[in-house]
């Protein structure tokens, strides 16, 4: 029983319960370990000691479709980012209030941050250089959106190989989304629902979310984010698993001063 919702129901006009935040991580599994990069390197014709020129290059291509991309939408093409701890999603939020993106892409930003990858060390049994797994540090670019189905939103992608990638959604931003689609009217104030005029609608649209396909949200972006994909890996492709699944529920209530002798009830309870 929800207590909260008991105890309050009369000041209470709506509910829902849904996901928050919602992040899923890809990754390419045949090359996520050293054999596999291996084999995939011997395919390729590429010998384990030039795995850093190789992977180099690949890297480049990559920005090189990003900085493309981002040019095809704004003159400003990437922009760099000079410390990872920059919160790139409130430069994303500037840039779309300042430019009144409405739809698309927001922008595109790079930034040096410590990646999985190999290195190619001699191995006295083998005879010869092998991959071993490694950390290091390379560019990764951040696409922001505000897409017409799943609103503001971002991808992470990791130039250098093993080219891992991040989707990060908010349910709020994709259930306002939603309502826009089927004309329900609603108030919002950031990521917080203030009204919504059918709460039963949306509670449906938020349940929705849950029964999507996740594989073809990356499908539908990659073309955009990694262009070269195929050129790069072939048909290999991204297995996705979620990395961080939040659901959160809100409690909309008539007057803001009720809210305000709810808050002293339950704290002195």
């Amino acid at each position: 029983m929800d207590t909260l919702l008991n105890k309050f129901s009369s000041d209470v006009n709506g509910t829902i319960v849904g996901f928050d935040r919602l992040v899923f991580k890809g990754m390419i599994k045949p090359i996520m370990y050293s054999r596999g990069m291996e084999s995939f390197l011997q395919r390729n014709g590429v010998l384990n000691k030039d795995f850093k020129d190789y992977a180099m290059k690949q890297s480049q291509l990559i920005i090189d479709s990003a900085e493309q991309y981002a040019k095809s939408v704004n003159e400003d093409g990437i922009a760099y980012i000079n410390s990872p701890n920059i919160r790139k999603e409130a430069l994303a939020h500037e840039r779309q209030k300042k430019l009144g993106i409405t739809e698309g892409l927001i922008g595109v930003w790079s930034c040096v941050e410590s990646c999985n990858t190999y290195k190619a060390t001699f191995s006295k049994t083998q005879s010869y250089p092998t991959l071993r797994f490694d950390r290091g540090k390379c560019k990764h670019l951040y696409f922001y959106f505000d897409d017409p189905i799943y609103g503001f939103m971002s991808i992470r992608l990791q130039t250098w190989a093993p080219y891992e990638i991040q989707i990060s959604l908010n349910g709020r931003e994709w259930l306002r989304r939603s309502l826009d689609k089927v004309g329900c009217g609603y108030l919002v104030n950031g990521n917080k629902f203030l009204h919504i005029d059918d709460y039963d609608l949306a509670q449906e649209l938020l349940n929705e979310q849950s029964r999507v396909n996740f594989g073809h949200v990356i499908s539908e972006f990659l073309p955009l984010v990694f262009p070269c994909m195929e050129e790069i890996v072939g048909s290999l492709g991204y297995y996705l698993t979620i990395w961080q699944s939040e659901t959160a529920i809100d409690y909309i209530f008539n007057d803001i001063s009720r809210l305000r002798i709810c808050k002293i009830i339950t704290c002195n309870n």
